[in-house]
């Protein structure tokens, strides 16, 4: 099973969605993303998304809630475990994975996403817009 930390960034009422640089071997169709990196074995999820953001996207940040753990329809051997990120400084530059930024509001990533999203993050992201403030979904 292959692992991977995805961070869900919300700022002045828009989420932070990531173009990938490279066709992704494991769901080629996937273009636009929550950032995201494949969790290492000796690194806990969270220390992941903490370098992540840190060392690829040049954020400060602060690891929120766990939200849920996703398996995408296009590739079951992926393991998604999302977390809620509390954003601090910085901004995003381009990376050996990322190509391209941009901040929209939670529910038009459907307009960007090209893949299966959880049902789940989708009830999330509109409570974001809503109410701008997550929820704990797990």
């Amino acid at each position: 099973m292959i692992r991977w930390v995805e961070g869900i960034v919300y700022r002045d009422g828009r989420v932070l969605i990531c173009k990938l640089k490279h066709k992704n071997p494991l769901i080629t169709r996937l273009q636009w993303t929550f950032p995201f990196a494949e969790l290492k074995d000796e690194e806990s999820p969270r220390m992941a998304v903490k370098n992540l953001f840190k060392n690829e996207l040049n954020m400060n940040i602060e690891v929120g809630k766990f939200l849920i753990k996703f398996v995408p329809s296009e590739n079951p051997n992926i393991e998604q475990l999302f977390y809620e990120i509390k954003y601090k400084g910085g901004h995003p530059i381009f990376s050996k994975n990322f190509s391209d930024f941009t901040w929209v509001k939670p529910t038009q990533i459907l307009k960007y996403f090209t893949t299966s999203i959880s049902k789940d993050i989708m009830d999330y992201l509109r409570f974001l817009e809503k109410n701008g403030k997550g929820i704990i979904i797990n």
